[in-house]
């Protein structure tokens, strides 16, 4: 019956495809958003982090480690509420709590390192100008981070905020694609 809707006793219920995709949207998302995170730092995480010349600063390998975990915890996440186990979900959800709360502060400190980094080996030798950047993506991700805190039992509201959250947190992976995938002009 496609994605239409028909109502019932005065209320809009999805059909067909429009239920599937309201059940899986979240769960799906998770997936697109790690997949999308992986191939663009695919091109970069070779030469950056296990091979790299010279040695990064320690703060970028627990760096990887606190976002790896954000997405392996959203996905968690995403797929207790879609097995319909919300009790475990709240439950966890302080761990994630904390997880969140740790990004800004591992976020911030991994910017300023990894400027001092680029400024002292001469990679990038306008990295200052450019520090705005991600610590535009960590306050694009701390507002609906807290919102989605305080708005935890509005569950409408709480999980479109973590989506949009996360998706804050995509920005790096999508300046890792091809150029000929994302061009910069």
């Amino acid at each position: 019956v496609g994605i239409a809707s028909r109502p019932i006793a005065g209320i809009s219920v999805p059909t067909g495809r429009a239920k599937l995709l309201q059940n899986y949207f979240y769960f799906s998302m998770s997936l697109l958003i790690a997949a999308a995170v992986m191939y663009g730092f695919s091109h970069t995480v070779n030469d950056n982090l296990i091979h790299p010349s010279p040695a990064r600063p320690f703060i970028l390998y627990l760096h990887a480690a606190v976002f790896t975990g954000w997405l392996v915890f959203f996905i968690l996440q995403s797929v207790l509420v879609r097995s319909g186990n919300v009790r475990l979900h709240r439950q966890v959800g302080w761990f994630g709590a904390g997880l969140g709360a740790a990004i800004p502060i591992v976020g911030v400190t991994t910017a300023v390192a990894m400027t001092r980094f680029d400024v002292l080996h001469q990679r990038f030798p306008d990295a200052e100008s450019f520090l705005i950047v991600p610590l535009w993506d960590v306050t694009a991700f701390i507002v609906p981070f807290a919102l989605a805190i305080y708005w935890r039992k509005k569950p409408e509201f709480h999980r479109r905020l973590v989506l949009v959250a996360t998706c804050a947190l995509t920005a790096a992976g999508f300046g890792r694609f091809p150029h000929y995938l994302m061009p910069e002009h």
